[in-house]
């Protein structure tokens, strides 16, 4: 393990906020989002090394917002805006790190079609709640893979987005859980809120930007 790793791993378990069991799938929180403390993405640690993105785990309306049944019928069209507006945001925001995306994992995959691996459907969603503090299979093994074949072993799982209506708008909030694939350990939580917004999507958007903290804050 390079020095550079080592002090990622050292950085981004001190800005884990909420200590976990060792159940793996217990019973989520009632509000697991705010049982996550506020913390960007530490990307300065992660400088230098290569990061996959893995697909939004869930995308959740509140209650103001699930009230709108245009928001309710286009969840899962949202959740793919989300998770291509994390992957720009990250990209732009920290290009000292190499951002293995959906794109990346897909050709890299194309070239080892009897893994059976689809990058897009890996599941994530029980990586928000605060309390599991390791991947279990299928996730770790998919993980372990796909990390061997891109020569990497930490991934970025944005497990949870929220879309909140907010007086006039929207805002989103982003929970990005940093896991090492080898080990299959959850290495840290944080979550992140962006600004009022006049859309959904504009809200994603900020939400996504708001993952990376701003260069004079780092």
């Amino acid at each position: 393990m390079s020095h550079k790793f080592r002090y990622a791993v050292a950085l981004v378990t001190l800005l884990s906020v909420v200590g976990c069991g060792r159940s793996q799938r217990s019973a989520t929180p009632e509000d697991p989002f705010q049982a996550i403390g506020i913390a960007p993405l530490p990307v300065e640690a992660l400088a230098g090394g290569s990061v996959l993105i893995l697909p939004i785990g869930a995308l959740v309306l509140s209650d103001s917002a699930a009230v709108n049944p245009d928001l309710v019928a286009r969840r899962y069209g949202l959740a793919a805006v989300a998770g291509a507006d994390l992957d720009s945001a990250l990209r732009r925001g920290a290009p000292g790190v190499k951002w293995l995306g959906l794109a990346e994992q897909r050709h890299a995959l194309r070239m080892a079609p009897a893994l059976g691996i689809d990058p897009a459907r890996l599941e994530t969603d029980y990586l928000l709640n605060p309390r599991v503090e390791s991947m279990v299979d299928p996730l770790w093994a998919q993980l372990r893979t796909l990390t061997a074949l891109m020569d990497t072993r930490t991934a970025v799982a944005p497990a949870g987005v929220r879309i909140d209506r907010r007086g006039g708008g929207y805002a989103s909030e982003y929970v990005l859980v940093l896991v090492d694939a080898r080990s299959g350990k959850v290495l840290g939580r944080g979550r992140t809120v962006g600004p009022v917004a006049a859309t959904p999507e504009a809200a994603l958007s900020s939400g996504a930007a708001a993952t990376v903290p701003p260069p004079a804050n780092r």
